[in-house]
């Protein structure tokens, strides 16, 4: 029989048990912590940014800021080693520290149209014939267009699919000191760009918002297109890391981009698509949604309840999202990036009590980071951010 390892004296459930309790909108035993690092783990280890492309020295870093400043609930990931792959999931052209950029820069994307209007028939065309594998071949036919060393047909899959397998073979191995220190994944595949947003960011974004006039049918055929193939690339990488929880990027979907009418009109049916088809398979959904999706809100009500996790950045007023949405979908955030790396220790345990008893009210609710935690952020208002959930965060105390 599995051990039950608890992270924290108090602690009732394990952090497995707390995040469906959650996700489901049931009153957990207390509030998990779930923050977004990829950068700081260097910052804290004393190591470059170009440093994490390293397998070992990620590794490391990462247990060491887990060890001396955590623990915390589940395991929010998104590096790949193999830079490549960055750009197998955003279809974009990518600057990377210790590539084109200084060892301690940070990712850059390169606004450039990767994709073409005549990929949208193209996408339909392929989503017709070999529905499942629709993802993998359009990803393929971008990946030479993105990398003018990846050549096309054949040789672009005999490029990616190695990497990709190796990838997911260094998921697995360091995943363990995830899992044997008590904490879980927060999912299994992440992030992946729904399809709309995909188009957005591969066609580039002035292009892309002439494509809405040029091609609005053409757009929203492409992107039911897609779906299926989504739902096969998910369901295949959750069966092999058990964790039945998928997160998907809402990079372009905001309000900062579209009109609550274009939002419904374009985005919001193949989003459908792609929550309804992963609920018949069990998947959870947790949504990165960048930017103010104030107006969208309402919208998202329309997507299942109990299934969906919505990812505020500080953008979002993450109260009214409470308000609005609250007895739909658990609500994570959204501890700004600015107060982390220059407030004090004490306006962040101020902010994370505000969050835990008005957001957390009743469950349903994550304590994390406003996007990503800051590289500069400050180890004292990290660890005070952990520490309100063992504070504040308990429901019967």
């Amino acid at each position: 029989m599995k051990k039950r390892i608890m992270l924290y004296p108090g602690d009732t459930m394990t952090a497995e048990e707390r995040m469906k309790a959650v996700i489901r909108l049931q009153v957990p035993d207390r509030v998990p912590a779930v923050p977004c690092v990829y950068y700081y783990f260097a910052t804290y280890s004393g190591l470059t940014f170009a440093d994490l492309f390293d397998p070992k020295l990620y590794r490391r870093a990462t247990m060491k800021l887990f060890d001396e400043l955590g623990p915390w609930d589940a395991y929010n990931f998104f590096h790949t080693y193999y830079r490549e792959l960055a750009s197998f999931f955003i279809p974009m052209v990518t600057m990377e520290p210790g590539f084109e950029l200084p060892a301690s820069s940070i990712r850059q994307f390169k606004e450039e149209e990767i994709m073409r209007p005549e990929d949208y028939a193209c996408i339909v065309e392929i989503g017709e014939r070999t529905p499942r594998l629709s993802f993998y071949r359009i990803m393929m036919g971008f990946m030479p267009r993105i990398y003018d060393y990846i050549q096309e047909g054949w040789r672009s899959y005999a490029f990616v699919l190695p990497r990709f397998a190796a990838q997911l073979a260094y998921y697995r191995y360091e995943f363990r000191d995830w899992i044997d220190r008590g904490a879980t994944l927060f999912y299994s595949i992440g992030p992946v760009e729904v399809p709309f947003d995909t188009f957005s960011l591969a066609r580039g974004l002035i292009p892309f918002v002439k494509d809405l006039s040029k091609y609005p049918d053409d757009i929203r055929r492409a992107a039911d297109a897609l779906v299926p193939g989504y739902l096969f690339l998910i369901k295949a990488t959750v069966n092999l890391f058990g964790i039945k929880r998928a997160m998907i990027d809402l990079h372009r979907s905001s309000n900062d981009f579209l009109s609550p009418g274009q939002f419904r009109e374009y985005a919001l049916p193949s989003l459908k698509l792609l929550v309804a088809g992963l609920k018949d398979e069990g998947i959870d959904v947790i949504m990165h949604c960048d930017g103010d999706w104030g107006l969208n809100l309402e919208a998202l009500r329309e997507l299942p309840a109990g299934q969906c996790v919505i990812q505020l950045d500080g953008a979002t007023d993450i109260f009214k999202a409470k308000e609005v949405i609250g007895d739909r979908m658990c609500i994570y955030g959204d501890v700004p990036a600015s107060m982390l790396a220059l407030g004090s220790a004490a306006e962040v345990d101020e902010y994370c009590h505000r969050l835990i008893e008005e957001v957390g009210r009743g469950g349903g609710f994550i304590l994390g980071t406003g996007c990503e935690l800051a590289p500069n952020a400050r180890p004292e208002n990290v660890k005070a951010m952990l520490d309100s959930v063992v504070k504040y965060g308990y429901y019967d105390k």
